[in-house]
């Protein structure tokens, strides 16, 4: 006969509850969803090269015929990530540099446990590509396409405001570098043909760096109220 320790009760308590957490998700899943939940879950704050996880069937075989041609970019992006991360029910891995600068400059690949769908990002410079799989839900109440669900780390970039500000940005700052060249040359053309070969080669630079800094900063001003 046992003899009854509320300590004990309590120790089997905690254990219980913890157990029904980590079953919980599981039992909400489809069986599909329940698989790639267990091999990923272990794996959060892990480094998933450590398990080739990119190569494991489950998620290579959706990988390859989502991404098409862009499938060896997305991977090798993805395999310079060292940690599997997880937010809410989205499991997520962010590349760390680009080993192909001309093809893309960071990579994001998302699989978002609630409802089995994977979308993968690739971004370079202002332009952002996103790859999702569509959701069988979706397609089979023909609602059409419905837009990934993307971590805080990430969804900026998938943001159409944001994209359209730095796509701003880029063509003003590419603008004010062309005026602002054009002017710094026209001031020491200008200068140098005012005042001549006679005059002291200190002067006239004193003077051109005058002149180019008050016109650059009336170029910034007019750069600001582009902006």
């Amino acid at each position: 006969m046992f003899a009854f320790s509320p300590r004990r009760w309590a120790l089997a308590l905690v254990c219980l509850l913890s157990l029904q957490a980590c079953v919980a998700p599981l039992l909400m899943l489809s069986p599909q969803s329940q698989l790639l939940w267990a091999l990923l879950k272990p794996l959060v704050g892990l480094d998933p090269n450590q398990v080739n996880l990119l190569e494991q069937p489950m998620i290579k075989s959706r990988l390859e015929p989502m991404l098409g041609e862009h499938y060896g970019t997305a991977v090798k992006m993805l395999q310079t990530a060292n940690e599997l991360q997880q937010e809410g029910p989205l499991f997520y891995m962010v590349s760390r540099y680009t080993p192909v600068p001309e093809m893309a400059e960071k990579a994001g690949f998302v699989w978002n446990s609630e409802t089995n769908q994977m979308a993968v990002m690739l971004i370079q410079g202002d332009v952002t590509q996103v790859f999702a799989e569509p959701l069988q839900q979706a397609v089979k109440d023909k609602v059409g396409e419905v837009a990934p669900s993307w971590p805080a780390e990430l969804v900026d970039y998938a943001s159409p405001e944001r994209l359209q500000q730095k796509a701003i940005e880029k063509a003003t700052n590419a603008v004010t570098d062309t005026v602002t060249q054009g002017v710094n040359q026209g001031v020491t053309q200008g200068i140098d043909k005012a005042m001549g070969d006679s005059a002291p080669a200190g002067v006239k630079q004193a003077l051109t760096n005058q002149v180019t800094s008050d016109a650059n900063k009336e170029i910034n001003k007019a750069t600001g109220t582009v902006k």
